[in-house]
């Protein structure tokens, strides 16, 4: 569901106008209280769309989507047991549903019963195996078990489901530590560049990233020598150049 933000000012308070006035003459229409609940999702004003999703559901009964974002909304208020449970209707209605499978993962992953959290995220890459955040969170439970190296293998597999085909050396080892970075693994990052450069010393690009995380570990005179060679390497490569005299201050 979009961020609130994305919309134009004052177009939610529009949507929830107009489909107050047409609940008025159409009290039983389950489209538009469900699009009213989405109104009031976008609003912040989470016991209100629970309030529209239940009453779709009374109307529709069979249509899975409703129950899906009834569980997001009961997700949203703290209340994980019938967040479950919506998700589980879901489930009931179509077994084959991967977001709802997913749904119930991070609501695990949240409450760290990572057992339960990993049958989950297993059961949607069993519907769907492209499904990148199952297998990211994935990775995030192995992570936070301390199973480094299984945690690896699932970002890089997110990487290659992502780009749509198997990614070369390289490649991967710098889109790692994009990730590694946002998730505060740097030393991992750290050991796949200098892996890469071991084979590879002639890339400017593999010495900036990995000046980047030095930067990041707070190891300036480090970073500064692998911006200086990433510059020797490519005397036009202005970012590096940037990165180098910023460190040096």
């Amino acid at each position: 569901m979009a961020e609130a933000s994305t919309y134009r000012e004052g177009l939610l308070d529009e949507v929830i106008d107009a489909c107050i006035k047409h609940l008025r003459t159409h009290p039983n229409d389950h489209e538009k209280l469900f699009y009213l609940g989405n109104a009031f999702f976008l609003k912040g004003q989470f016991d209100k769309a629970s309030f529209c999703y239940i009453k779709a559901v009374n109307q529709n009964p069979k249509n899975p989507v409703y129950y899906t974002h009834l569980g997001h909304a009961y997700r949203e208020l703290g209340d994980r047991d019938q967040a479950v449970a919506s998700y589980e209707s879901v489930l009931t209605l179509n077994p084959r549903f991967a977001d709802a499978h997913f749904n119930v993962g991070l609501i695990f992953y949240d409450s760290k019963a990572f057992d339960k959290a990993l049958a989950s995220f297993a059961n949607a890459l069993a519907i769907n195996p492209r499904y990148a955040a199952a297998r990211y969170y994935v990775g995030r439970i192995y992570e936070d078990q301390g199973s480094v190296t299984k945690a690896m293998k699932e970002y890089r597999q997110v990487i290659e489901d992502s780009m749509g085909a198997k990614l070369v050396r390289g490649s991967v080892t710098i889109d790692l530590g994009a990730i590694f970075s946002e998730l505060g693994l740097l030393d991992q990052a750290e050991a796949e560049y200098r892996r890469l450069i071991k084979d590879h010393p002639e890339y400017a690009d593999l010495h900036f990233h990995l000046g980047i995380i030095l930067r990041k570990k707070g190891h300036l005179d480090e970073a500064m020598e692998e911006f200086r060679i990433a510059i020797k390497l490519n005397p036009h490569y202005m970012e590096a150049r940037r990165k180098y005299w910023e460190a040096a201050q």
